[in-house]
């Protein structure tokens, strides 16, 4: 019979007389070893000297002209930053104000367009937050800046001033129009430099702008230094609309909007846009560097944004110190003028050391005017 009296329930079965396997035993840590691997949690990558692959690699969907892939890359760079400014060929004036504008839009749109197509949580086409709106900034300022010039160079006022300067420079020129256009490529290719380590910032940021912990004090750092950016940006394009709008009837002192407040809003807030990407690519190029080591490779382009800062300070100093002097002449018996000073910031000047009426004075200076 098959049925089992209810003491042989309870018996163990031997291995023998058993009618189905028994359950094999759960393998010990040492087995699991033995057998797989044990899952790894995912490890931050190590830093390195060089630049990330998809700088120097061709955007992954097909058909992208492989000059868009180039300018991706640090030759890319130093192309998007020279091939503008040799609008100074053409017209001196047009390296500090045409190609200053192309540069900068050129760089923020390469920024745009060679990152790798990744969609996460904190990644959108292979760029965080901070970068896409680090580099859609320095798109904005670029058409923005010229967009404006090209409007504003109908206006007679400003036919003469840009005249003034070049007529300035082709005296002091060598004769014939070869030796001549040769005799501004210094003057271009440092203009060249000066907006390469402008371009600095913008680098740092795309290459280490996902290491920001969000809600650290380098994300905060790093969003104050976006607040400034667009803040700036807003106070240079207003002052600038502002100014032309008033100097369009007529030829006298601008008091009205934001200079009831800022003297030179337009000079100020560009202080304050490149001070603002200053501080987020060096926030973010902090933020890699508490987590995986600061690199040569860092320090490099830290050494970069350093001299972009600064030259592009100079420039602006300088311009609003010249302007200031150029005033002081011009409405130096106007009381309003003197009221005026009074009650409004002049921004950040040098130190009046002489009298400056000439205009082509300040070569840099893309908005001088009245």
């Amino acid at each position: 019979s098959l049925r089992l009296a209810p003491a042989q329930l309870t018996k163990p079965m031997s291995p023998t007389s058993a009618t189905r396997p028994t359950p094999q035993r759960q393998p010990t840590s040492t087995n699991v070893d033995q057998r797989r691997p044990l899952p790894t949690t995912p490890t931050t990558p190590t830093m390195s000297t060089t630049a990330p692959e998809f700088l120097n690699a061709p955007r992954p969907p097909p058909g992208v002209p492989a000059v868009v892939a180039a300018m991706g890359t640090i030759p890319g760079m130093w192309a998007i930053c020279i091939v503008p400014t040799m609008l100074g060929l053409i017209k001196a004036e047009y390296a500090v104000s045409y190609g200053y504008g192309w540069a900068m839009a050129g760089l923020g749109l390469a920024t745009l367009l060679n990152a790798p197509i990744v969609a996460t949580p904190s990644l959108c086409f292979g760029l965080d937050m901070i970068t896409r709106q680090h580099a859609l900034l320095y798109v904005l300022f670029g058409l923005r800046l010229n967009s404006f010039l090209a409007f504003r160079s109908n206006l007679p006022v400003f036919k003469k001033l840009v005249q003034t300067i070049e007529d300035k420079r082709n005296a002091n020129a060598p004769e014939g129009f070869v030796m001549n256009r040769l005799s501004r490529l210094p003057f271009i290719l440092s203009c060249s430099a000066l907006y390469f380590g402008m371009g600095a910032p913008l680098y740092l940021t795309k290459m280490y702008g996902a290491s920001i912990v969000q809600g650290s004090a380098l994300w905060m750092t790093a969003k104050a230094g976006v607040v400034a950016m667009y803040t700036g940006f807003v106070l240079e394009a207003v002052g600038d609309y502002q100014k032309l709008r008033e100097k369009s009837k007529t030829d006298g002192l601008v008091t009205k909007g934001l200079y009831r407040y800022l003297r030179h809003p337009n000079y100020s807030g560009e202080q304050l846009l490149w001070l603002g990407s200053c501080i987020t690519g060096l926030a973010s190029c902090a933020a890699a560097a508490v987590e995986g080591g600061l690199t040569r490779g860092m320090l490099k382009w830290v050494a970069g944004t350093v001299f972009g800062f600064a030259g592009i300070q100079y420039v602006l100093m300088q311009a609003t110190t010249t302007l200031e002097k150029k005033q002081s002449v011009k409405y130096a018996t106007n009381p309003d003028y003197q009221s005026w000073v009074q009650k409004t910031w002049g921004g950040f000047t040098f130190a009046p050391t002489q009298q400056v009426d000439d205009p082509s004075r300040s070569q840099n200076n893309t908005k001088a005017g009245p």
